[in-house]
């Protein structure tokens, strides 16, 4: 992706405003790369509003899959119901009205959400393992590295 482009996702263990990293953490991805002509810190505030009901909730690691387009990457879905699912509408509602550019519709390549955690190398989410989801993060691409740069704090 281009240097400036963000995602929103959910970390499996907690991150930090300001972390870089170059590989990706166990996370579920929310809504994929986008652009908006908005400051993060804007977004996150959009954000918290539109998400303003939704409290702190445990997921749990459910069975394999892979990527349709890539085989080789499983992934491991999160037992339904999860409230994944609701926020993810609530996010792409929110950047639909801010007419944002999101990465999977302008490809055409949108798929039916599943929400899941993507094995990294060698970490991995387990059936049955739970983490706590009390937060969302605002991640930006800067080049040969991504910055957490703003977060969205359920409840």
């Amino acid at each position: 992706m281009l240097p400036g482009d963000r995602l929103i996702c959910a970390f499996v263990d907690p991150g930090y405003v300001g972390e870089t990293f170059g590989d990706w953490f166990l996370h579920v991805t929310i809504v994929p790369w986008f652009r908006l002509d908005e400051s993060s810190e804007v977004i996150a505030h959009g954000l918290s509003e539109a998400l303003k009901a939704i409290g702190p909730f445990e997921a749990a690691g459910a069975g394999v899959a892979s990527f349709r387009s890539r085989k080789k990457s499983l992934i491991r879905l999160l037992q339904l119901p999860t409230p994944f699912s609701g926020i993810e509408q609530k996010v792409r509602t929110y950047l639909h009205k801010k007419r944002a550019w999101l990465v999977d519709e302008t490809t055409k390549r949108r798929y039916d959400f599943r929400p899941h955690v993507t094995s990294q190398g060698s970490q991995e989410l387990a059936r049955g393992e739970v983490f706590r989801c009390d937060r969302l993060y605002i991640v930006e691409q800067k080049g040969d590295y991504k910055e957490v740069v703003s977060e969205i704090c359920f409840g």
